[in-house]
């Protein structure tokens, strides 16, 4: 343990520096701090007069200093950290940070002119694109192209589409991209039979709004009364036949 000599210096003892120097890569200041009942800044003092490092700072180049300030006007931060990076190698990479904080040391700002024609040049390149897709996988979005099962009202499965608007039906893109544009006051739907969570283009067929509303109320009716429904289409028939006699 550390003890205080003359005016209150803190004076390591052999051990102290031996804990110093066997923990300072493997232990945080904090802990290294603790276990010697000392402040974190007298631990760094002493760490940096025995010459400890955590990480050897890597100092830029002339080269790269030039070449910062002969790009930063018409590219972008970003692309300009992968581009060192081809260019210069090093241990742990160039970030984004790097280079804003390199920009702001050198004070080299950029117009709102320059801006922009970053920006525009980006758009030109598709760099935003790529931005999206890191995006949809950092913060959980769905990625364009993904297919998702919602419900309706009363609990009905239907199928839903990621498109770069949002979301939109899956039977109506799916007929679009097979067969091309859908024709007025018609509707995509899925066939009785198939499965309304997993169908290809053949299991979709066009109906009227008169054919779907028709198909919806006959679905709608208990299982119970369907029978008695199918009975009262048959005698509807019969009456309508004796009529025409």
């Amino acid at each position: 343990m550390a003890t205080k000599g003359k005016y209150n210096k803190i004076i390591f003892s052999p051990e102290d520096i031996a804990y110093l120097k066997a923990n300072f890569k493997t232990k945080t200041n904090r802990q290294i701090s603790d276990a010697l009942g000392l402040k974190m800044t007298r631990v760094r003092t002493k760490a940096y007069e025995l010459g400890l490092k955590r990480m050897e700072l890597q100092r830029w180049t002339p080269e790269q200093v030039q070449f910062l300030k002969d790009n930063y006007k018409t590219i972008g931060d970003t692309e300009l950290a992968e581009i060192f990076t081809t260019k210069w190698e090093k241990p742990k990479g160039w970030t984004k940070k790097h280079i804003e904080k390199k920009r702001r040391y050198l004070k080299l700002k950029r117009t709102k002119t320059e801006l922009q024609n970053i920006h525009n040049r980006n758009v030109k390149k598709g760099r935003f694109s790529m931005c999206a897709a890191h995006m949809w996988k950092t913060i959980g979005q769905a990625p364009i192209g993904e297919i998702r099962i919602w419900h309706t009202e009363h609990n009905t499965p239907f199928l839903v589409i990621k498109q770069k608007n949002g979301f939109v039906h899956y039977n109506r893109w799916l007929w679009k991209k097979h067969k091309g544009s859908i024709p007025k006051n018609m509707n995509v739907v899925v066939k009785e039979n198939a499965d309304r969570t997993n169908y290809a283009i053949k299991d979709l067929e066009l109906l009227t709004n008169a054919q779907l509303a028709l198909r919806n109320s006959k679905n709608r009716v208990p299982p119970e009364f369907k029978e008695t429904q199918k009975l009262l289409k048959e005698l509807n028939k019969i009456i309508n036949k004796s009529k025409r006699k």
